[in-house]
């Protein structure tokens, strides 16, 4: 029956989908209802640091308890536009079971897309969450575990120990982090310290590469361990180079600074890819993707075609695009945007 109703609204109303065509009525009971989202109701924002922050949320029941390590896609409206970013679950699943709540804990960029709003996030406040996702979770591995983590990448980490110690896990598997941040930017010690409290097996050091240099320095007496990497790609590069030289398994997860675009003309013409659903489409910075998409008899959803009813949004999994109302562009990341005004700036993929 869903799929006869997608069908039919597709068909007579240009619209992706029966529920997603009454999404603002059901928004009127519903704050924040999303066809494809699952909603999460703010408890607290609470600042860890000068540049950190951690969010509680309570995800409807609906939506389905997480593994620890894994990321969720966090979707806020700002200024009547939907904005997306990534993060990490900072808390285990034992801790969603029994508060029914799960924790973010991000840097907040000062030139970011989303991250300077979430202080403006206020306790009973709807957002949306997708699924939990990621496959950076605890090993299964009969050996030692080293955790590595920069910056904020400690999250996933602090996941896994919450639930390893009330599972018991450290109990039988020793694992030892090395945490480096810069001086005095050091999040969630004391949780830390809780954790190798409970577990003798657990022990962890504070560090910072002005003072103690950069990793690799403090690598060689792991070779017998499985090693987990989270932080800036750069570390993940040190340790990732490290350890294939000594032939030790890593399992990682890394970030890296959005690209730098520059505002070029649109009298320059150039040419870059389109991927959706697995296909390659060549595409211009002259016209919009909605236009080339059509030419290319690609099928697609519609309406207006003047940025006003939102028919042919759709979820850009990265590159860059320029708003042809504004001439804004988008940073990297995914995101929703309008094919109707929406031009590319650089090589594109999106999620029809």
């Amino acid at each position: 029956m869903r799929l006869l109703l997608d069908k039919f609204t597709d068909r007579i109303f240009h619209h992706a989908s029966w529920k997603g065509y009454w999404e603002v009525l059901m928004q009127q009971v519903r704050p924040a209802w999303r066809d494809g989202y699952f909603r999460a109701r703010v408890v607290t924002v609470k600042k860890l640091s000068t540049d950190m922050l951690e969010v509680l949320l309570i995800p409807e029941r609906s939506w389905p308890t997480h593994v620890a390590g894994q990321h969720i896609a966090l979707t806020i409206e700002i200024n009547g536009r939907l904005t997306t970013r990534v993060f990490t679950i900072a808390s285990g699943a034992n801790t969603r079971q029994k508060e029914k709540q799960i924790r973010l804990v991000t840097k907040v960029k000062a030139q970011g897309a989303l991250t300077p709003y979430l202080h403006s996030c206020v306790p009973n406040q709807w957002v949306n969450i997708s699924a939990p996702m990621g496959e950076f979770i605890w090993p299964k591995v009969e050996k030692p575990l080293l955790m590595i983590a920069g910056g904020s990448g400690i999250t996933p980490f602090i996941a896994m120990l919450d639930d390893a110690v009330n599972n018991a896990q450290l109990n039988h598997t020793p694992v030892h982090l090395l945490y480096f941040a810069k001086p005095d930017e050091h999040v969630l010690l004391n949780e830390l310290s809780a954790f190798s409290q409970r577990c003798e097996h657990f022990t962890y050091d504070i560090l910072s590469k002005q003072k103690d240099g950069d990793v690799e320095a403090h690598l060689c007496n792991f070779a017998n361990a499985h090693w987990l990497v989270c932080g800036p790609h750069a570390m993940f590069e040190q340790v990732g180079s490290y350890a294939k030289a000594i032939n030790v398994p890593v399992s990682s997860e890394h970030f890296a600074a959005l690209p730098v675009v520059s505002n070029t003309s649109l009298t320059e013409i150039e040419t870059f890819s389109l991927v959706h659903n697995g296909q390659s489409l060549a595409i211009d910075n002259q016209q919009t993707l909605l236009i080339q998409l059509q030419q290319a008899e690609q099928p697609v959803i519609y309406g207006c075609g003047m940025g006003i009813c939102h028919q042919c949004q759709c979820v850009k999994k990265r590159g860059v695009v320029r708003d042809t109302r504004t001439g804004e562009l988008s940073d990297s990341a995914e995101q929703l945007i309008q094919l109707c005004v929406s031009q590319a700036v650089t090589d594109l993929e999106i999620q029809l």
